[in-house]
């Protein structure tokens, strides 16, 4: 890559970094009794603690040397239905870890971003390569979002607007990103969960927040004060498991695995995974993504966050050629474990 571009990817990190300080200045988002996994004013993994590397990070994003991306590539968007009534399960990729679900005569989204930048502001952060694969004026109503975290690739106040202009959903999220999503978008619905609670949310269908190995931050002076969660919808056709953004973690997908079953659908993360030295506590790679599919019994799989923004530094093919290489390397059908371009859908019958 030419010096001059390296140079102004450094420069725009170094400003956006500058900006990120103030961006989570005085944030407050949650206080409450302290748990297993909350001391009273911050939140944290208590199987594995996150290590305090804030150097690295700073290391990391003023050094870092991307591999590849392209800048743009074609998109088909799709048309989903209104409603899919019945167990069956229709899936269709709208890209990065936004999908849309729809089963039991729900519409379902998960981590929506429409935006053009997974940022806080127009002028730097990851820029999209690939438009959203359903345009945001063809969505079906959506009854539901569910958002897993802060970090701005998932919590998009933009969007969640957007949505409650148009369809005033219901939103799921962990403690604590309520307060965030409250004070953007006013008068929003909006219910915070603690890890393992869960909520009823039509007939037979119940949606349950459990652990996942990450963490939060809006800006440098909020880290961990909100908290992050995978989603399970239990669902009359099986369950319905979204991962969003993890580290691998054995124990968690063995407790899914006892307290739900196996998942008829996993959504596991399987991009944003280089360098590893800073990466692995935060985020699997696909190699580990396939064994958390196996973790979890290995059913079907849908990957999330590749070919859209540039998180890290893999190249745009990167998670593809990788994971289609774990696949083969553990035997698993490929078939069984989608990496679909934004737009494409597929369906899955009752588990």
């Amino acid at each position: 890559m030419p010096a001059s571009a390296n140079g102004s990817r450094r420069l725009a990190a170094a400003l956006l970094l500058a900006a990120l300080l103030f961006s989570g200045c005085g944030n407050s988002y949650y206080r409450g009794p302290v748990t297993d996994h909350f001391d009273g004013a911050k939140f944290f993994n208590p199987w594995d603690p996150m290590p305090g590397r804030f150097i690295e990070f700073l290391k990391w994003r003023l050094s870092a040397d991307r591999a590849p991306w392209p800048d743009s590539v074609p998109v088909t968007p799709a048309l989903p239905p209104q409603r899919v009534d019945g167990d069956e399960l229709r899936v269709t990729s709208v890209g990065h870890a936004t999908l849309l679900l729809q089963t039991s005569g729900l519409n379902i989204l998960t981590d929506p971003i429409w935006s053009e930048r997974a940022s806080p502001f127009g002028f730097a952060g990851p820029s999209r390569v690939a438009q959203p694969g359903v345009r945001f004026e063809d969505l079906p109503p959506i009854d539901l979002v569910l958002v897993s975290h802060n970090h701005y690739d998932h919590l998009d106040l933009p969007t969640l607007k957007r949505l409650h202009e148009a369809f005033n959903p219901l939103v799921l999220t962990p403690l604590g990103n309520d307060a965030i999503i409250r004070e953007a978008v006013p008068g929003m619905r909006l219910q915070a969960l603690d890890w393992r609670q869960g909520m009823d949310i039509a007939p037979g269908v119940r949606v349950s927040l459990e652990p996942m190995q990450h963490w939060s931050a809006r800006g440098l002076f909020d880290r961990m004060e909100a908290l992050w969660g995978a989603f399970v919808i239990d669902a009359p056709g099986g369950p319905v498991y979204f991962l969003a953004d993890a580290g691998y973690a054995k124990a968690l997908s063995e407790e899914v695995l006892t307290k739900y079953g196996s998942p008829r659908l996993s959504l596991i993360p399987v991009g944003a995974y280089e360098p590893r030295w800073f990466m692995a506590y935060n985020h699997m790679n696909p190699e580990e993504a396939v064994q958390t599919f196996l973790d979890l019994g290995g059913r079907h799989a849908v990957g999330t966050q590749y070919e859209v923004f540039a998180m890290a530094d893999e190249g745009y093919d990167d998670p593809r050629r990788d994971l289609g290489a774990a696949l083969q390397r553990h035997g698993v059908d490929p078939s069984r474990f989608l990496l679909p371009k934004p737009g494409e859908w597929f369906t899955l019958p009752a588990r």
